[in-house]
């Protein structure tokens, strides 16, 4: 069974899945929406169960500060949250994503992507970075 992953901005969602047996993580998508339309991004969760039809669990990036304690954004995630366990009837994890998104555009720069070039998949490849840490913690308990 397959696990999504999502790092949700206010108005960029990265997408990212596993492969059947849990092992690899790839990212998908950047997908872009007008500012806090989060039904879009619903939207787009409904289109990838759909097409891969074996997602049993969504990964959502839980944005903490560094000391672990919760921001404006923080509560949007974890509202998102309980928009999608009732929306799709799936488990929704929460993994702290601190720094996935920076960690994903140092990456990029390390690699010698463009400003641009970043912009449109650093948030596929933090939704990545995410699914990597679901899979090597939550996983191998």
């Amino acid at each position: 069974m397959r696990k999504l992953s999502l790092d949700l901005g206010t108005r960029t969602c990265g997408f990212a899945i596993t492969d059947s047996d849990c092992i690899l993580a790839t990212g998908l998508d950047n997908y872009r929406f007008e500012e806090n339309n989060f039904s879009k991004v619903v939207e787009q969760v409904k289109f990838y169960i759909e097409k891969y039809k074996d997602i049993d669990t969504l990964v959502l990036g839980h944005p903490l500060r560094s000391n672990n304690t919760k921001s404006e954004r923080t509560l949007m995630v974890e509202e998102f949250k309980i928009i999608l366990e009732n929306e799709f009837k799936l488990p929704v994890v929460l993994v702290n994503e601190h720094s996935s998104t920076k960690a994903a555009e140092d990456i990029l720069i390390q690699v010698g992507y463009t400003r641009k070039k970043r912009k449109g998949v650093k948030d596929k490849l933090a939704a990545q970075l995410i699914l990597e840490d679901y899979l090597n913690y939550y996983l191998k308990k």
